[in-house]
């Protein structure tokens, strides 16, 4: 994982995959404040939810959610 330093960071990263990949379904990593702190693409459909550590929180959702919530 890459635990962006910034959201600019993530955002040129993730417009980059969208192009490639497309909108698939992420796994989406929050901090304890709800911040985004990275993400990564399913391997396959039925991919088991990751664990999730301490002070962290990982949600499903398509990559074109994930762009629309970061550039509001």
């Amino acid at each position: 994982m890459n635990y962006y330093d910034s959201i600019s960071d993530l955002l040129l990263d993730l417009r980059g995959d969208l192009e490639e990949i497309g909108n698939e379904s992420i796994w989406v990593y929050y901090d304890e404040k709800g911040t985004v702190t990275d993400y990564r693409y399913k391997t396959t459909p039925d991919e088991a939810k990751p664990k999730e550590r301490e002070n962290q929180i990982i949600k499903e959702k398509p990559a074109l959610d994930l762009l629309k919530e970061l550039s509001i």
